[in-house]
C-alpha cells in the first residue's frame, strides 16, 4: 500500500496558501502523514486536522515558546527521515553540513526549509528535500512511499 507523505515549510501563518498546498498534495488521495519543516510549526496542526500523523519541527521564527522540537528523526513506511528547519546547519550557504548530519543519523530523506527555495537532490547518499516556502506560493512536496523502502518525490511548486 502506498503511503502519501506531504511536506511543507515556512508557512508563516498564510492559511490560504496552506489550504492550496493541501489541495495539491491530496489531489490524488488523502495524506497519511504531514511533515512541517518549521517557521510557524503550529500551522501544521491547522492544516493537518484529519491527517493520521502530523510531524513538525521548530524554525527560527517559531520562538522558544514553541513545543515543537528543533530536529526530529523518525521512520515512515520503513524510510528513515531526518527533519529540521535548517537554520542551525547553515543551509542558506550550502547543504553539506546538514547532509553529513542526516547521513550520520542513518536518514535516507532529510526534509528541511529556511531558504524558501525548493530543492530536491541527493547529497552524501541522502535525498535532501526542501519544498520551498509555502507562504505566498503554496509550494509543497509529496512523497509516495511503497512500504518496501522505495519512494517517489513530487515537487508541487508554483512555476
Amino acid at each position: 500500500m502506498i503511503r502519501r507523505i506531504g511536506v511543507i515549510s515556512d508557512t508563516h501563518g498564510d492559511r490560504g496558501q496552506m489550504e492550496f498546498a493541501l489541495m495539491k498534495m491530496e489531489a490524488e488521495g488523502r495524506l497519511d502523514c504531514l511533515i512541517h519543516c518549521g517557521d510557524v510549526a503550529s500551522d501544521a496542526y491547522f492544516i493537518g486536522g484529519n491527517i493520521l500523523q502530523v510531524c513538525a519541527v521548530r524554525g527560527n521564527c517559531d520562538g522558544w515558546m514553541s513545543e515543537a522540537p528543533t530536529d526530529m528523526e523518525l521512520s515512515i513506511a520503513g524510510i528513515p527521515f531526518f527533519i529540521t528547519h535548517g537554520h542551525r546547519y547553515g543551509v542558506k550557504s550550502d547543504t553539506g553540513t546538514l547532509a553529513d548530519i542526516a547521513a550520520g543519523r542513518g536518514a535516507r530523506i532529510c526534509c528541511f526549509g529556511h531558504t524558501h527555495i525548493p530543492h530536491c537532490a541527493y547529497e552524501r547518499g541522502v535525498l535532501m528535500l526542501n519544498p520551498g516556502a509555502c507562504y505566498g506560493t503554496g509550494n509543497c512536496a509529496l512523497i509516495l512511499a511503497d512500504g518496501r523502502g522505495g519512494f517517489e518525490v513530487r515537487m508541487l511548486t508554483r512555476d
